[in-house]
């Protein structure tokens, strides 16, 4: 009925499709593993760089923005103001914590005179729904000296100030990014 040759090429494309399925289901396994990593992948991280470099680079009139907020937070719209208010160093003093990247990306909260936590409890100003952020991770805060500060509350996993790992409270420079866990953030 079958002939050896019919039943080699059934044989083969059977391997075929194996291996093809077994490629399919690890492929599927590095990109849940990948989703879940704490670091981007270098061409991510890349394409940030490319686009941070783009939004600071000069741009005509800038006019004031209503920016969406999600999420778990106490201010559901933040406006952008129009004129910031300049520090003694001749910068501009940062009036916006924006999340650029994680679950909550485009969400702004507004600096004011009040600690901003950051964690997993519901306590916090900004939730955090992330396994490897901490319950209460870390706090940005006005300086006694003027700057914006954060500081890591003894967290698990750490924060990370400009890529680079942080142990002590740390002045935190507008567009500067801070990772806590899959979420970036920067002051603006």
């Amino acid at each position: 009925m079958f002939t050896e040759l019919t039943f080699t090429v059934l044989k083969y494309a059977f391997l075929i499709l194996l291996w093809l399925f077994v490629c399919l289901i690890a492929r599927s396994l590095y990109r849940d593993v990948a989703s879940f990593s704490p670091r981007k992948s270098r061409s991510r991280r890349r394409k940030d760089r490319q686009a941070r470099r783009k939004a600071e680079a000069p741009t005509p009139a800038a006019q004031p923005m209503r920016v969406p907020a999600t999420g778990s937070l106490p201010a559901q719209r933040a406006t952008a103001p129009s004129a910031p208010t300049p520090t003694p160093a001749g910068g501009a003093q940062p009036t916006l914590l924006v999340i650029i990247d994680g679950p909550l990306a485009g969400t702004s909260i507004p600096l004011g005179d009040d600690v901003i936590t950051l964690g997993r409890a519901a306590s916090n100003s900004v939730v955090l729904d992330d396994e490897f952020v901490s319950s209460h991770h870390a706090r940005v805060y006005h300086d006694a000296s003027g700057p914006w500060a954060i500081e890591d509350l003894r967290s698990t996993n750490g924060t990370v100030v400009n890529q680079q790992r942080i142990d002590s409270p740390t002045i935190l420079a507008p567009r500067v990014p801070v990772r806590i866990g899959a979420t970036t953030f920067e002051l603006r």
